[in-house]
């Protein structure tokens, strides 16, 4: 978060080939997320889907992988894959979880686990 650099400086010399934007694969690569209103926690779902505007019971966000898990804590995103997580503050579901496969900031995202093999 750029709200956390202080006193950021440029150093002499050349940016070296690992450094540059094009080699941030977890930047580069846009995922999109299937967010549903929670099958369990939400009474009226369709007031879910109104408030975010959702299109078919569905919201499909696109984001960065970098920012995926961010994403998901930020909006509280039940991202187990049996929708287990309770609470009021639970009112969406990440339906498609194989969408952050090589996702590497998941142990932000709610109730993410890797799945069984």
């Amino acid at each position: 978060m750029l709200g956390r650099l202080d006193a950021a400086r440029i150093l002499p010399g050349p940016v070296a080939d690992h450094e540059k934007p094009d080699q941030d694969i977890q930047w580069n690569r846009i995922t999109e997320l299937e967010l549903v209103p929670h099958p369990a926690n939400v009474q009226h779902p369709d007031t879910i889907e109104a408030e975010y505007g959702m299109d078919g019971g569905a919201l499909k966000a696109r984001t960065r992988a970098a920012m995926a898990g961010y994403l998901l804590r930020r909006w509280n995103v039940d991202c187990a894959e049996d929708h287990s997580l309770t609470g009021g503050e639970r009112h969406l579901w990440l339906r498609n979880r194989q969408a952050l496969y090589g996702v590497t900031n998941l142990a932000l995202a709610p109730g993410y686990s890797e799945p069984s093999k």
